[in-house]
């Protein structure tokens, strides 16, 4: 199972700030990138970006969403990211009680 992580932004250089702020180093990319994408392959690692945009959400005006394996785009905000942690920490778990 993978998580992907897509992030899009109209605000050039939003995304590459975030990315340098969450990753504390200088981060290989254009200064006017619109969209990050990334797969987790250990979903729970989608967990810290998706918890440190969520923090931070009046800091950066990016949008987030997740994709699991290649189902539906769901979009993440601040009403429900708790929700989908949680939704993504029991999936994981869940796969493994038998």
């Amino acid at each position: 199972m993978s998580i992907t992580v897509s992030m899009w932004s109209g605000k050039s250089g939003e995304i590459k700030r975030f990315l340098k702020s969450f990753y504390q180093k200088e981060v290989k990319a254009e200064e006017d990138i619109s969209q990050w994408i990334y797969v987790y392959n250990k979903p729970l690692e989608a967990i810290d970006i998706i918890s440190a945009l969520m923090d931070n959400k009046d800091k950066y005006k990016i949008s987030m969403f997740i994709q699991i394996d290649r189902g539906d785009l769901y979009l993440i905000n601040e009403y429900n990211h708790n929700d989908i942690v949680k939704s993504l920490i029991q999936l994981v778990h869940s796969k493994y009680i038998v």
